[in-house]
């Protein structure tokens, strides 16, 4: 079939060329929170000092982090251990000594600690981006069976959190807290054997105190792993779409219907492990749909093929629109 004419430049196909997807909104930062401490060390610095020393404070952080005393104690007690994981600042009981991870439960990025003395028991602080809806970052996801429990609300540190479990892997009883935040998710794991679990539950108490140079808190949702994600691949697929659709309406049919259903082949794939039912699945649906409808209409012969592609094509973009409309 000869290429399409080009349309002229008041042509309703050249004014679509040029239309943007929007980008996936993240719900907002939670407020910080001040840890309950029975000394009263900790106190929540102002939003001026906070803007001073260019340092966001997810919790309560303590006096001597910012270079003075939070208030006047008739007796300083020795602060406890702070340790910096991917770029987030944890204060830890003093007890917590490091350890050697067992066998195959190491991961980049990843700290080991014995918060008890001669018990086996063990707890692990890793940081990351999630790897998919739970919550859980990439690196420790892998390590974890497929099915996990639902999730259950909990707090650490002071902010809103996702814990699950217990569960026990045939080895050892363990759970699992999550802290998401704009720089990434923080996740402490508590584990220890069946005999010493009771022990080591609730081990991720011990942190008081989480701060970050580079993120705010968020609170754990669902779909809170798809926004986050969605934002980078939304803008990157909009770029593509909007060249392309120019392309397409230079007359380069087939190759620029090519790019863009592989584009939205590839945005489609990049969301889908972070989907949930509901408006995240129906989006990477909706994705699958207009690269479906882009490949047929590049490989369309003939002029009644085509005008049915093209349709198609409109049709599929009108309902990916309208999805993202019901994430906002």
């Amino acid at each position: 079939m000869s290429p399409q004419p080009s349309p002229k430049p008041d042509d309703p196909r050249r004014r679509r060329a040029s239309a943007h997807l929007r980008v996936v909104p993240v719900p907002p930062p939670v407020a910080a929170r001040p840890v309950a401490t029975s000394d009263k060390r900790f106190t929540l610095p102002s939003r001026a000092v906070l803007a001073g020393i260019a340092a966001l404070v997810i919790a309560a952080i303590a006096g001597w982090w910012l270079g003075g005393t939070a208030g006047a104690p008739d007796a300083v007690q020795a602060p406890e251990p702070v340790v910096v994981i991917g770029g987030m600042q944890l204060e830890i009981p003093g007890e917590w000594t490091p350890a050697r991870p067992a066998p195959g439960m190491d991961a980049a990025g990843m700290a080991t600690f014995a918060p008890a003395a001669g018990l086996p028991m063990r707890a692990r602080l890793v940081t990351g981006p999630p790897a998919d809806a739970s919550l859980i970052p990439a690196a420790l996801r892998t390590q974890l069976p497929a099915e996990l429990p639902p999730p259950r609300r909990a707090r650490l540190a002071g902010l809103p959190a996702w814990t699950y479990g217990p569960m026990n892997d045939g080895k050892r009883m363990f759970e699992l807290t999550v802290v998401p935040t704009t720089a990434g998710v923080l996740a402490v794991e508590c584990s220890a054997s069946p005999a010493t679990w009771n022990a080591a539950l609730g081990c991720e108490a011990g942190i008081s105190a989480l701060g970050s140079a580079g993120g705010n808190a968020l609170r754990p949702a669902p779909d809170l792993a798809f926004r986050q994600r969605a934002a980078t691949v939304i803008r990157t697929l909009d770029g593509r779409r909007v060249a392309g659709r120019a392309a397409l309406a230079r007359g380069q049919r087939r190759a620029a219907a090519g790019r863009l259903a592989r584009a939205h082949s590839a945005a489609a794939t990049a969301l889908a492990p972070f989907a949930v039912p509901g408006a995240t699945t129906d989006t990477v649906a909706a994705l699958r749909r207009v690269a479906a409808a882009y490949d047929a209409l590049g490989s369309a012969a003939g002029r009644t093929r085509f005008v049915a592609a093209r349709t198609a094509v409109i049709r599929a973009e009108a309902d990916l629109a309208a999805t993202l409309k019901r994430l906002r």
